[in-house]
């Protein structure tokens, strides 16, 4: 993860750095993508966050047990 950087004065209040490195080496079900191509992400239910698809890894779905 490339570090994160704010414009001066810019303080993280959301907590952004935190939630993307928390999100680290996990994985997400996508639930869409925005009209530049990001992938629409949900890592907590009142979270939602899109990121460049160029830093995901895409995963096989595992199948259930029969």
């Amino acid at each position: 993860m490339s570090p994160v950087t704010f414009a001066p004065g810019v303080k993280d209040e959301l907590g952004t750095e935190k939630l993307f490195k928390n999100m680290l080496g996990k994985v997400y079900t996508v639930r869409g993508f925005d009209k530049y191509g990001n992938v629409e992400l949900q890592p907590k239910p009142l979270n939602t966050v899109w990121v460049e698809p160029e830093f995901l890894k895409l995963c096989a779905r595992r199948r259930k047990p029969r």
